[in-house]
């Protein structure tokens, strides 16, 4: 490779010699025929000879053009055979070096047979290229599929850790169950482990085969692309399963240790408290005082309490009449802070013939039931006898005027606010039937009293007033319906009598509403997700580069060629020198001789 700096000093050694040449030439032309003539042919040659179609207005250094992407040169001017071998030797080492790091990375390298090249020096440049081409699109290859496949392992961590969150959740569940083996059989966990067959999310991937250059490096991309998306897919599913197992595991241990401390028991059902209030919601709240009927004070609370509680007023003891609503077709209550959130009431359809006005009072016991009587009234003639829910043939006070009327059934509708297990329908007695029931189809167990009926028609029970309707005991006139699991529960139904009552009394829920929860069995079934990965390949070359042997050139001294440029100039400064005294000598000869 020749410089700047070399050519200049070649180009000073020329200038020299040509002086030379122009002063033997001044010799020739004296025609003194003496011996100190100079012949041209006799001036040597400079040592360093011109190459041939050397570019003398270029200034600029041979060099390798810049870098693509790779450490490997994109291609070389002007090389002699040494500059090719050695060129070539340098980039298969650097390439070398990046095939041992994809293979690491689990690339799959494919090493093509040795090609053997041979150059010489009309071709070494061409050839260079070539090799360097190839090299470098190889080397970009590998680059590429060594990226790809770092993703790729990447999202094959993410996966597993997305299946060890499976793996944590089994282990806490088997765990679980252990604790409990040694406990009473009603209190063992019941837990079932189901491991579900992997499933596959593994795409359709492109073939690399026979692929080389950018169709090669598109398709590895697009597999790492499908393989990655694949894992996003099975990592979504299998997070969304293991959330699910997780809430499933945490709800049934929570519920264990409910049912072992009697707490699920406050959560299973509703009881009336101290602070239990009845609001108005479409009903129309009463005060109580209003003149509604022609006996005793006349007060719609008098009503409502020989309604509810007969003549001798010996029935439905517990009642209280401070909450009395009139329902003008259909009407709804709120009774508020229960055990157990807020209960809302409905009440519609009310069957009293010929009635002048529908009511319901409403009242409870501190940790019994909500209980409620619907009555009516009317205004006429009534044949004699007694009142209350055990009347047989009175409408109320006989005589006529404002007095009690029948109540034939009613429609009711509850639904709660706080979650429940267990719900309790109380004093069915009188020749009562409740039916047309709904909400109640998924109970796991129904227990009813001694004296209650089960058909086709609904709950039933014969004449005889037994039960306070809010009493906090499951008596023998009431039917409890239980689920394993708490939920806001919504029950409608109709309430009917047969007999000429001038009432019908209900209550619902209760301390016996009030029951442990035992867990509901789970199953936990386990699906991992799998991908099975692309392969990555890309072939490589290898090269073997033969020079051939140049035309024979005269010995080149190991001196170096600036060191021969030095030296050039030292000789030719001193022959010059000699060739000038000499010229002054024979001009001073022939200056004589004319004198």
């Amino acid at each position: 490779m020749y410089t700047q700096q070399n050519w200049e000093i070649r180009k000073s050694n020329v200038e020299a010699c040509t002086r030379m040449l122009a002063i033997a030439g001044a010799f020739a032309a004296i025609g003194l025929g003496t011996n100190v003539m100079v012949h041209a042919d006799e001036v040597n040659q400079a040592p360093v000879p011109l190459e041939e179609n050397l570019d003398l207005e270029s200034n600029t250094t041979i060099e390798t053009t810049e870098k693509q992407d790779t450490k490997i040169p994109a291609s070389v001017d002007h090389v002699t055979q040494d500059q090719a071998v050695s060129t070539i030797d340098d980039a298969q080492d650097t390439f070398a070096k990046d095939v041992e790091v994809a293979k690491k990375s689990d690339v799959i390298i494919h090493q093509k047979d040795t090609e053997k090249v041979t150059i010489n020096d009309q071709n070494a440049t061409k050839k260079t290229n070539e090799m360097l081409k190839e090299l470098n699109d190889a080397a970009l290859s590998v680059k590429e599929a060594k990226e790809a496949i770092d993703i790729i392992h990447a999202d094959q961590k993410a996966l597993q850790e997305s299946t060890e969150q499976m793996d944590t959740i089994r282990h806490d569940a088997l765990k679980l169950i252990e604790e409990n083996k040694g406990k009473a059989n009603n209190l063992q966990a019941k837990i079932v482990l189901l491991n579900l067959p992997d499933k596959d999310y593994t795409p359709e991937y492109v073939s690399l085969e026979g692929l080389t250059g950018q169709a090669l490096r598109d398709a590895i991309h697009q597999n790492q692309l499908a393989y990655s998306a694949a894992v996003s897919q099975a990592i979504a599913n299998q997070d969304k399963l293991a959330a699910s197992l997780r809430q499933q595991l945490e709800t049934y241990r929570q519920a264990l240790a409910d049912y072992e401390s009697g707490e699920s028991a406050k959560k299973s059902g509703v009881q009336w408290t101290d602070n239990t209030t009845v609001v108005a919601k479409t009903a129309q709240k009463m005060t109580g005082n209003e003149n509604v009927v022609d006996f005793a004070s006349g007060s719609l609370k008098d009503a409502a309490r020989y309604a509810i509680q007969s003549n001798a007023l010996n029935q439905n003891t517990d009642a209280e009449f401070n909450n009395i609503f009139k329902i003008n077709g259909s009407g709804s209550v709120m009774v508020r802070n229960t055990s157990n959130g807020d209960v809302q009431l409905t009440f519609s359809n009310i069957q009293a013939p010929n009635n002048t006005g529908t009511y319901v009072a409403i009242w409870g016991k501190n940790n019994g039931a909500i209980a409620w009587g619907v009555f009516a009234t009317y205004s006429g003639t009534g044949s004699s006898g007694n009142t209350g829910e055990g009347g047989n043939t009175s409408g109320g006070w006989s005589g006529s005027g404002r007095i009690l009327d029948f109540v034939r059934s009613y429609d009711f509708k509850v639904e709660t606010t706080g979650e429940v297990a267990t719900f309790t329908f109380n004093d069915i007695d009188n020749d009562q039937l409740v039916s047309n029931l709904g909400g109640m189809e998924s109970a796991k167990n129904i227990e009813a009293g001694k004296n209650v009926k089960h058909t086709n028609a609904g709950y039933s029970a014969g004449s005889g007033d037994v039960s306070q309707s809010s009493g906090n005991i499951l008596d023998s006139n009431s039917v409890r319906w239980s689920w394993n699991q708490s939920a806001k529960r919504s029950f409608v139904g109709s309430h009917s009598t047969s007999g000429n009552n001038s009432s019908i009394v209900a209550g619902i829920f209760g301390e016996d509403s009030m029951i442990a929860m035992q867990p509901e069995e789970i199953k936990l079934a386990f699906e991992k997700g799998v991908v099975t990965p692309p392969e990555i390949e890309v072939s490589v070359p290898k090269y073997e580069v033969e020079t051939t042997i140049t035309s024979e050139q005269p010995p080149v001294s190991k001196i170096s060629q600036k060191q021969r440029s030095v030296d050039t100039g030292v000789e030719m400064n001193l022959f010059m020198s000699e060739m000038m005294t000499a010229l002054a000598a024979l001009g001073g000869v022939i200056i004589k001789k004319r004198i």
